[in-house]
C-alpha cells in the first residue's frame, strides 16, 4: 500500500541536510548550520502549516472561485510551466483585478504564446502578469491600438512610458483565450521585478483550497552501464513497495502529481527528496524558476517517458548540463549502488509534497547482487560522444551531415542517423532532449527533386511523430543540392515541398452573389479565414483604399479579422479591400475586392 502522510505540522525554519532554510520575499534563502538531517518540530496541528500562504498582499486576480487547470512547476513542453492557470468556467470575459497596486510596465499582444497580456510592476519589488486576455482596460486598449497602427503590425511588446496606475483590486481587463491559449483562462504569474525570475504564487494566501495528498504513482529505477533491476537490464517502473534485487548501480526518477479539492486537473507537486538508509541523498523544491533555463526541464524529467507518454516524471539525480536552481541536496552522480564485494542491502525513501504541506512516500528494500564476469562486457562510458565538444557527423557517402555544437545534449550521449528510404530519414532519437539546435545538412537525391532538378526555397522537411502523424514543417536554406535546416525535435523526417501559397477567403457571413463584394451587415468585425498547409505564415497585411488597416490574428484558428471599433472605414459606401499573406516559403498570395460597411 502507498504511504500517505501530513507534514503541515512542521516549524519553520526547517534544518535540511545542513542548510538553515529560511522563507524571505523572493524565495528560499539557505545560512550553513552544524546540523546534518532535517529534524522535525511539533507545534500546535491549528496552525496554518504548508509553504502555502506563507506570504501575504497579493490579491485574487478574479472575483470567481479560483480553481486550477496548472499550477507552478508542471512539467509542459520544453518547460517548467511558470504560474498558475485559473479555469473561467469555460467562458471569456471575467473582470481580471490588478493583485497588487502598481503601474503597467509592459503590453504584449501575439499570436502565439501569451497572447494579449500585461505586466503590473508593484512598488514592493514584484511584477504580476495576466496572460490570454481577451481585451484590456480601456485606455491601455486604446494605447495598445494606437501603437499597432503607428507601427503598422499586429504583434506589439512594448514597455510604456505614459504611466498606468491601477491600485489592488482596479479591473485591468478581461479574460479570454488569446495566444497559445488552449481554452478560455487566465494565466497568472509572480515575478521578482529584477530579475524577472518566476516565482510559486500559492506560496501568497490565495484562497485555493487543498486537502489531497500528492499521488506518487511509481518510481523508475535505471541501471548503468551493466546493471539490472530484478534481472532487467532496462529501466524498470515499480508501483509498489517491495524487496528489489540490484546487480550493479541504477539512478532513480520518480512518477509523481498533485490533484486540488476543486477540480481533478493534473498539476505539478513541490517538493520531492530521496532518501537512502538515514541519508537524504537529492531533493529538489520549486519556489522559483529562471526563465534563460527553464528549457532544462528536459533534463529534469526523465525524458524518454515523458516524451513519450507526457507523465510528470522527475529524475532524482542530475544531469551535467542541468542548469536549473530548484535543488537543495545532491550527492554524488546520482547513481545508487554498493561498494561491498558482498551482498549488502539498502532502504531507499521517496517522499513528495504539494505546496499545502500534504505528503506521500514510498519505500524498497534494495538488495545488491555482484555483478558476474558474464554480465561485465557491453557498452562502456568510451562509446559516448563528449557532450563539451563540438561534433561535425555524416555519413559515408556525405548525404547526412550533423553539426551538433558543444553542450547540445545534458550527457555525454550516443547519436543515430541515416537515411531511411527515398523520401525520409532519421536525425537521432526523440528519447534524446536537445539543449541547443543542430544543424542538418542534406543532399536533394534526384528522387526528391523539384521539377528544375534542384534545391529552392520551397524545398521543406516535415518531422513525423513515432504513431506516424505528421507534425511540423521546417524550412531552411539551399545551396546547390544541399538542402540545410536547425532542429531540436530529433526523430524521423519526410521530404516535402511547399509550394501551395496561403489562402485568404471571406466569413460566409460576409458574402455575396458577387465573389469580390462582400457586406458587413450585422456584428461587430469584418472576418477572415487564413489557412496554410505548409510551414507556416510569415507575414499577412490588409489594405483598405490604400491604408493600412489591422487584422488582428488568431492562428489556432485560422482566421484574422478588422474591428469595426478601429473605426478606419466609412459606412453605406463601397470600399477597396486588399489583402496580402506569404508563408515562409515565400509562397504569396492576395485577396482583393469590394466591401460595403
Amino acid at each position: 500500500m502507498w504511504n500517505t502522510f501530513d507534514f503541515r505540522h512542521i516549524a519553520r525554519p526547517l534544518l535540511l541536510c545542513g542548510y538553515l532554510l529560511k522563507l524571505n520575499a523572493v524565495g528560499l534563502s539557505c545560512v550553513v548550520c552544524d546540523d546534518t538531517e532535517w529534524t522535525p518540530m511539533v507545534q500546535d496541528s491549528s496552525i496554518r502549516a504548508g509553504w502555502a500562504g506563507e506570504r501575504k498582499g497579493i490579491l485574487s486576480p478574479l472575483n470567481i472561485p479560483l480553481i486550477l487547470s496548472g499550477n507552478f512547476g508542471e512539467l509542459r513542453t520544453d518547460h517548467f510551466h511558470t504560474g498558475l492557470d485559473f479555469k473561467t468556467q469555460g467562458k471569456e470575459g471575467f473582470p481580471v483585478l490588478a493583485a497588487s497596486d502598481g503601474v503597467i510596465s509592459r503590453i504584449k499582444i501575439s499570436p502565439f504564446g501569451y497572447g494579449r497580456a500585461l505586466y503590473l510592476n508593484d512598488p514592493k519589488g514584484l511584477t504580476t502578469v495576466y496572460a490570454h486576455l481577451q481585451r484590456f482596460a480601456p485606455a491601455v486598449e486604446q494605447w495598445a491600438l494606437d501603437q499597432q497602427y503607428d507601427h503598422e503590425r499586429f504583434a506589439l511588446d512594448e514597455r510604456p512610458t505614459q504611466s498606468f496606475v491601477y491600485q489592488q483590486g482596479d479591473t485591468i481587463g478581461w479574460s479570454g483565450n488569446s495566444g497559445g491559449s488552449g481554452g478560455p483562462h487566465l494565466h497568472f504569474e509572480i515575478r521578482e521585478t529584477k530579475t524577472q525570475k518566476p516565482l510559486n504564487p500559492l506560496l501568497w494566501d490565495l484562497p485555493i483550497a487543498d486537502n489531497r495528498s500528492p499521488e506518487l504513482q511509481g518510481v523508475w529505477l535505471l541501471p548503468v552501464d551493466v546493471g539490472a533491476i530484478n534481472g532487467r537490464k532496462r529501466p524498470v517502473k515499480l508501483e509498489r513497495e517491495g524487496v528489489v534485487v540490484a546487480e550493479g548501480g541504477f539512478r532513480v526518477a520518480i512518477d509523481a502529481l498533485d490533484r486540488l479539492d476543486a477540480a481533478n486537473n493534473r498539476c505539478g507537486i513541490y517538493r520531492a527528496e530521496m532518501q537512502l538508509d538515514d541519508e537524504v541523498v537529492f531533493a529538489w523544491e520549486l519556489d522559483a524558476l529562471d526563465f534563460s533555463v527553464n528549457r532544462d526541464m528536459n533534463a529534469h524529467a526523465y525524458y524518454p517517458v515523458w516524451n513519450a507518454t507526457g507523465e510528470q516524471v522527475h529524475r532524482m539525480h542530475r544531469l551535467p548540463g542541468n542548469r536549473l536552481p530548484i535543488y537543495t541536496r545532491q550527492t554524488t552522480s546520482g547513481v545508487i549502488s554498493c561498494d561491498s564485494t558482498e551482498k549488502c542491502q539498502r532502504v531507499l525513501t521517496v517522499r513528495v509534497w504539494d505546496v499545502h504541506g500534504n505528503a506521500a512516500q514510498h519505500e524498497w528494500d534494495i538488495v545488491f547482487k555482484s555483478v558476474g564476469p558474464e554480465t561485465s562486457h557491453g557498452k562502456t562510458a568510451s562509446d559516448d560522444l563528449d557532450r563539451s565538444k563540438t561534433h561535425v557527423l555524416s555519413t559515408a557517402d556525405d548525404e547526412i551531415k550533423v553539426t551538433c555544437p558543444a553542450e547540445a545534449f545534458y550527457e555525454d550521449f550516443v547519436f543515430d542517423f541515416a537515411v531511411i528510404d527515398s523520401n525520409s530519414f532519421h536525425i537521432g532519437t526523440p528519447a534524446l532532449p536537445a539543449s541547443k539546435p543542430l544543424r542538418v545538412a542534406l543532399k536533394r537525391g534526384s528522387e526528391q527533386s523539384d521539377s528544375d532538378g534542384g534545391c529552392t526555397e520551397q524545398t521543406a522537411v516535415r518531422f513525423v511523430g513515432e504513431d506516424g502523424e505528421a507534425g511540423a514543417w521546417y524550412h531552411g536554406e539551399c545551396q546547390n543540392s544541399m538542402f540545410s535546416f536547425s532542429t531540436r525535435q530529433l526523430g524521423r523526417y519526410e521530404w516535402g515541398v511547399d509550394s501551395i501559397a496561403p489562402v485568404i477567403s471571406p466569413h460566409r457571413r460576409h458574402r455575396t452573389q458577387q465573389d469580390s463584394m462582400l457586406r458587413v451587415a450585422a456584428g461587430n468585425e469584418l472576418r477572415f479565414n487564413l489557412e496554410d498547409v505548409g510551414v507556416g505564415i510569415d507575414s499577412f497585411t490588409a489594405e483598405l483604399d490604400g491604408e493600412w488597416i489591422l487584422m488582428r490574428w488568431d492562428p489556432k484558428r485560422e482566421r484574422i479579422w478588422y474591428d469595426l471599433g478601429d473605426r478606419r472605414h466609412f459606412t453605406g459606401t463601397k470600399q477597396r479591400l486588399i489583402i496580402q499573406a506569404k508563408d515562409q516559403s515565400n509562397n504569396l498570395s492576395r485577396w482583393e475586392g469590394w466591401v460595403q460597411f
